[in-house]
């Protein structure tokens, strides 16, 4: 049996529903037009997941615009910092609920000559999986909790920290695998930053110059 973390080889039964799979590729952008990287994404086809067999949540809350706007007027009345981090592979990052057992299709147009009848059964939640963005998205709020943030009670991708006894703060309003960050210091920030890299791979994007293409 070959694995490699994200799947393993293994014979379908004769009942189970092969989820199909595709590449997706895009062209990365900065806010001046420029290209910055080249990225490829090997995804599931959900469209022909069967609801209730294989997947049942699916719900996963994004930073609703308002919230991400009163962030800012926020940073922009108080005098707080805005940065800016993108999460690498987000998906991949949560592991699948061991009571669905999900198959998925070769890659198209590649297909190891020993797999036999074998096809490739999930262990992560890969982009286009049905299940996917709420299953990352109950992991970043472990880790948000984990580090001593509380969820925003009017909006579930938002999260904060007070620090009183400083007269600081930090807010995070969270889009899916991108992170909009006000806070009172520089220090806050890289206390962020330290916190997530020790559970997922982070790339810092320094201060925040545009957000979801504005």
């Amino acid at each position: 049996m070959k694995r490699n973390g994200t799947w393993r080889l293994e014979e379908a039964p004769p009942e189970a529903n092969v989820i199909g799979s595709k590449w997706v590729f895009k062209v990365k952008k900065d806010a001046a037009g420029n290209i910055t990287c080249y990225k490829a994404w090997l995804v599931a086809q959900g469209f022909s997941q069967i609801g209730g067999v294989d997947y049942d949540d699916t719900y996963a809350p994004v930073a609703k615009m308002a919230s991400s706007r009163a962030i800012i007027v926020m940073a922009n009345k108080l005098g707080l910092v805005l940065h800016q981090l993108d999460i690498k592979g987000a998906y991949l990052n949560r592991v699948l609920n061991e009571n669905k057992v999900l198959y998925m299709a070769h890659t198209p147009g590649y297909k190891p000559s020993d797999v036999a009848n074998r096809v490739l059964r999930l262990l992560k939640a890969i982009y286009g999986l049905k299940q996917a963005a709420h299953r990352w998205y109950q992991k970043l709020r472990e880790m948000f909790i984990s580090l001593g943030y509380k969820q925003s009670e009017v909006d579930q991708a938002v999260f904060y920290k007070l620090l009183p006894q400083v007269k600081q703060l930090i807010v995070i309003a969270v889009h899916v695998d991108n992170c909009t960050i006000a806070a009172s210091t520089v220090c806050l920030v890289e206390d962020l930053k330290a916190g997530l890299s020790r559970h997922i791979k982070v790339t810092d994007l320094g201060e925040l110059h545009w957000m979801l293409g504005i």
